[in-house]
């Protein structure tokens, strides 16, 4: 079956930034309306197109999930990385959202049932990563959610392997991070978390 991922016009969006770029109501707007939906086949390499992922970071208690890309997951481009945000491409199928408030919420919500088995949550939109440092940023926007559990754990770990961590952990791991899961840990650094308890295994 053909995939169709929702895009925008690159050039409807922001100049591309190393940080995360603040979200406005109005370029909250613009995401929701000036995108359509194209097969992935033509957009995945097409600079001239975005493709939006809901791109959220997970946090228990003081800690966040850090997860670690296996080669069981579709993107070979991010095999072997590890990871702060979980989430994917919007589907043609988001659009028929009954529950959440709009399209790039249905987006997230199925994204975060999909890849983790996840409780009660509370998820709050923060902003945009727009870069262009490498091939696959420069056709990928994500939209960063800060999502508040009491527990998750990963379901598919023949694609990821997940831990709870404090960020001072996620720190010394930076390096090893892809590049954005970096951006979102240096936004992560402005915000006051609870204190950890001691790391506790996410999978």
């Amino acid at each position: 079956m053909l995939e169709e991922v929702y895009c925008l016009p690159a050039g409807a969006l922001p100049a591309p930034a190393a940080e995360v770029i603040p979200l406005s109501a109005e370029l909250y707007q613009l995401l929701l309306h000036e995108g359509r939906f194209w097969p992935r086949a033509e957009v995945e390499d097409d600079p001239r197109w975005r493709q939006i992922i809901p791109y959220a970071v997970v946090e228990r208690a003081g800690e966040v999930l850090l997860v670690e890309r296996l080669s069981g997951g579709s993107e070979a481009r991010l095999h072997n990385r590890y990871s702060l945000g979980i989430g994917g491409h919007i589907n043609r199928q988001d659009a028929e959202y009954q529950v959440a408030r709009d399209l790039l919420t249905a987006a997230l919500v199925r994204e975060l049932r999909e890849e983790l088995a996840i409780g009660a949550f509370f998820a709050e939109t923060i902003g945009l990563i727009h870069s262009d440092a490498n091939p696959v940023d420069r056709v990928h926007t994500g939209l960063l959610y800060r999502v508040k559990t009491l527990e998750a754990t990963v379901r598919e770990q023949h694609k990821l392997r997940g831990a709870w961590v404090g960020l001072s952990e996620v720190a010394a791991l930076e390096a090893q991070l892809e590049g954005w899961s970096q951006l979102a840990l240096r936004w992560l650094g402005q915000v006051n978390l609870p204190k950890s308890p001691a790391s506790r295994s996410g999978r």
